[in-house]
């Protein structure tokens, strides 16, 4: 009875912990046009602004696996937390732009560690039979994180400025750092340092790497949907306003918050092949449904499908393999997300390469390759019938 009152503590932690990623990876496109009006930001600026804040989350991913594994959970969250407080912080009263770019920098650092941390920790504390599940309420608490500040910005931006807006946000943040002081945390796993033959075997086996890289191409499918979607709908070869383009981007969001939340109980019925499976398939036709759309609601039912074929991937895969390397999960997870930030950078690449138009067929041909690279590591491994 005590483990299972410290792990639904644990368990607030990490749902404290998500939901703050959620607001510091949205804060930047939240706030950039405020930015970009109250400093008279030039595009490269802008530019620099909206590509530092991916870099931090990059560098935050690399580091948050082994220092849990060698340190445990409480170290780094009360680190990253009062990382992103701080950042916020200066990003809120700043009036220097080299100064600003340092703190989202900060706010993307704090966030890479917060993701990848607290998947670990919810995997940890689970039993098999919950460990997706958990994992999925954990990714719909993201979505009401990643919900929050752009929100608030449309709501109270004509009164308040992006300053108080922010700092309020830094300092509800600080909150969730004083909860990490009072509560017990999991020990770390290799007290004794991470053992560097371990890891160097672990990123050697065919199941990680497989896995990493099917999650490199969902988080590109991720990041290009939620940056070219609205500029796809309205290119000339579609014809959407460019208002409407992005109402329908919005319901990406939605759609990811409606699957996760469907997903929490699902997972507990059918395998993680079938939902994987499943969620790729209403991806594909939520794009297709893009490539036709002629009308609003066409525009809107495909970005919400989009949005809930996305939803599946990450937790279900993080599920596979926190199971599998539960001794070093924090590294596992820290490598796999590494090359999902590289997928997702260079697919936005390709796409800005390419132009917009393209967006469907990249999405389409990520999404084929993503399926057989789950379903070949699903071979390498022994996992349950259930999710």
């Amino acid at each position: 009875m005590e483990q299972q009152k410290t792990n639904i503590k644990v368990l607030v932690a990490a749902f404290l912990g998500i939901f703050f990623f959620g607001m510091a990876f949205l804060v930047m496109g939240a706030i950039l046009p405020s930015l970009t009006e109250a400093f008279s930001l030039s595009k490269e600026q802008e530019s620099t602004l909206a590509s530092i804040l991916p870099l931090g989350v990059l560098f935050g991913s690399m580091f948050f696996g082994p220092i849990i594994d060698r340190y445990g959970y409480k170290l780094l969250l009360i680190a990253a937390t009062a990382i992103g407080v701080a950042g916020l912080e200066i990003l809120a009263f700043s009036s220097l732009f080299s100064v600003i770019v340092i703190a989202v920098f900060m706010i993307g650092f704090c966030g890479g560690m917060l993701n990848g941390s607290t998947s670990a920790i919810v995997s940890d504390i689970s039993s098999d039979k919950a460990r997706t599940s958990n994992l999925f309420l954990l990714g719909m608490v993201y979505c009401i994180g990643a919900f929050t500040i752009p929100w608030i910005m449309a709501t109270m931006s004509e009164n308040f400025t992006y300053t108080p807006i922010v700092a309020v946000a830094g300092a509800v943040m600080f909150l969730s750092l004083l909860y990490y002081l009072i509560i017990p945390f999991p020990e770390a796993k290799c007290k004794q340092g991470v053992p560097f033959k371990s890891v160097l075997k672990m990123i050697k086996e065919p199941t990680l790497i497989i896995f990493s890289f099917a999650l490199f191409f969902q988080s590109a499918l991720e990041g290009i949907s939620n940056n070219w979607a609205a500029k796809f709908l309205s290119s000339p070869q579609v014809g959407f306003s460019t208002e409407t383009a992005l109402y329908a981007l919005s319901f990406i969001l939605v759609g990811l918050a409606i699957s996760r939340f469907v997903l929490v109980f699902v997972s507990r019925m059918a395998s993680s092949r079938v939902i994987v499976i499943t969620s790729m398939l209403l991806a594909a036709v939520g794009t297709v449904c893009l490539m036709i759309a002629e009308t609003n609601t066409v525009a809107i039912v495909g970005t919400t499908l989009l949005g809930m074929g996305l939803a599946a991937t990450f937790p279900v895969t993080f599920g596979i393999l926190g199971a599998k390397y539960s001794s070093m999960s924090g590294t596992a997870f820290s490598f796999a997300l590494v090359i999902a930030l590289i997928g997702n950078t260079l697919l936005n690449k390709l796409v800005g390469v390419l132009g917009a138009e393209s967006l469907p067929i990249v999405i389409l041909c990520s999404i084929a390759c993503l399926i057989v690279l789950f379903l070949i590591g699903c071979s390498t491994v022994k996992t349950p019938e259930k999710a």
